[in-house]
């Protein structure tokens, strides 16, 4: 059979179902039990079934699609993000469509007006929009935004306050007196938090805003060359191996002339060299976070949760001396879901 002739009827009597709970499946799975969500994506995938996504949408039904924005797709970070929630639309039986924003506002409104009439709901990473912009644009469909609070929007976010404590609280132990810290773009929410805590600790050298990728770090670490800094901690992993890179090109050691501390523990950080002494973020578990959040909203929940998910620091070789064996540890901090 041609997947141009395959319809729902056609699924339903593969599955043995009625074409009502096919038709379910694909809107709303959270209501199906688990055994005949398999039947039908059985049925689906070996007749090859394409849903008409107009016509559903012409009935007033979902689309069986869901909008995930980034500010960066190339950061191994929201990378890891995006796939977390494409697994959960794949077990679910909805499509992911995804746009980069590139940190820019204007992208990413247009990026959303754009998606907004194709998607039944948006999970967004970081944005940098103003929260009333963003309900103008989504309207009544769910939404559900990855680090970044807002009054009446669901979110997941890490715990920002403790990435700033435990990174400088482990420079410190190693006896480093100047230490600075890398603001991140000043749009983001996660940056004007870390501000925050920033600014209750004394003694710290703060640099920034600064873009959060690799090639900022690099031109980052001139300046810190030029500085009596001997430990940095960075607003990401990707940004703190540009610093590495730079120091390296510069004839620099790390972590002889500058111990660096980065923050989300991608896996570049520990097949750097050296390897990357990192505040680790439970990135899958973010993801997961983000996609449940807004499978309940789908399913017409009222509630707009808050969830706060601990960070740990991973200690290795980028700040410990060139003598010390690298090595890991792992300290936690709590999370919170209010």
């Amino acid at each position: 059979m041609s997947s141009q002739a395959v319809t729902l009827a056609d699924v339903a009597v593969e599955a043995g179902v009625h074409p009502s709970t096919v038709s379910r499946v694909l809107s709303r799975p959270q209501l199906i039990g688990e055994p005949t969500r398999t039947a039908v994506h059985a049925a689906i995938h070996k007749l090859v079934y394409t849903p008409n996504r107009a016509a559903r949408q012409l009935a007033g039904g979902r689309v069986g699609a869901i909008g995930v924005l980034v500010p960066d797709i190339t950061n191994p970070f929201f990378a890891h993000v995006v796939r977390s929630v494409q697994q959960g639309c794949r077990r679910n039986g909805l499509t992911m469509l995804l746009a980069d924003t590139d940190q820019r506002e204007a992208d990413e409104l247009s990026e959303a007006r754009a998606l907004a009439g194709s998607v039944d709901g948006f999970v967004v990473c970081s944005p940098v929009a103003a929260t009333q912009q963003w309900l103008q644009v989504v309207g009544t469909a769910p939404l559900v935004f990855v680090n970044r609070r807002a009054n009446g929007v669901a979110s997941v976010a890490l715990d920002q306050q403790a990435i700033i404590e435990l990174g400088v609280t482990h420079l410190r132990a190693a006896g480093h007196r100047s230490i600075a810290v890398v603001r991140g773009p000043h749009s983001y929410w996660s940056s004007r938090e870390r501000d925050r805590v920033v600014r209750r600790l004394p003694g710290l050298v703060t640099y920034g805003p600064v873009r959060p990728d690799f090639e900022a770090g690099i031109a980052l670490a001139t300046d810190l060359m030029r500085s009596n800094v001997t430990g940095v901690l960075a607003f990401n992993d990707v940004q703190a191996l540009g610093i590495v890179a730079g120091y390296r090109a510069a004839g620099r050691s790390v972590p002889r002339d500058l111990s660096v501390v980065g923050s989300d523990d991608i896996a570049d950080a520990a097949m750097s060299d050296p390897p990357l002494t990192t505040v680790a973020a439970p990135v899958q578990q973010l993801g997961d976070a983000a996609f449940d959040l807004l499978a309940r909203l789908l399913a017409g929940a009222i509630e707009r949760p808050e969830i706060t998910l601990p960070v740990t620091l991973t200690v290795r070789a980028s700040t410990l001396g060139r003598s010390s064996t690298s090595s890991t540890n792992s300290i936690a901090t709590k999370g919170n879901h209010r």
